[in-house]
């Protein structure tokens, strides 16, 4: 079974880990890849950076969000969701 669950505070965006498969949805596109650009992905995490408060979505196109600026409406990141199988 599939479960989704939105992320909404400081201790869920803290427990995520490399791997962990979530889906963002952006304020504005970003980048896909070099020619498309999306509002909506799913990505699995490449990195935590709890120090920074960063999670690494991409490295090739530097696909990242602070969870910090996320939760204090600062963020181009306008919804997260955790997807997980159980």
């Amino acid at each position: 079974m599939i479960t989704t669950t939105e992320l909404t505070n400081l201790s869920q965006f803290q427990e995520l880990k490399k791997g962990d498969l979530i889906a963002v949805q952006w304020h504005r596109d970003v980048s896909k890849n070099k020619r498309l650009r999306t509002r909506f992905e799913a990505y699995k995490i490449v990195e935590n950076k709890e120090g920074y408060e960063e999670i690494i979505l991409q490295k090739s196109m530097n696909v990242y969000f602070n969870y910090s600026m996320f939760l204090d409406g600062q963020s181009n990141v306008k919804a997260i969701t955790l997807i997980s199988a159980n």
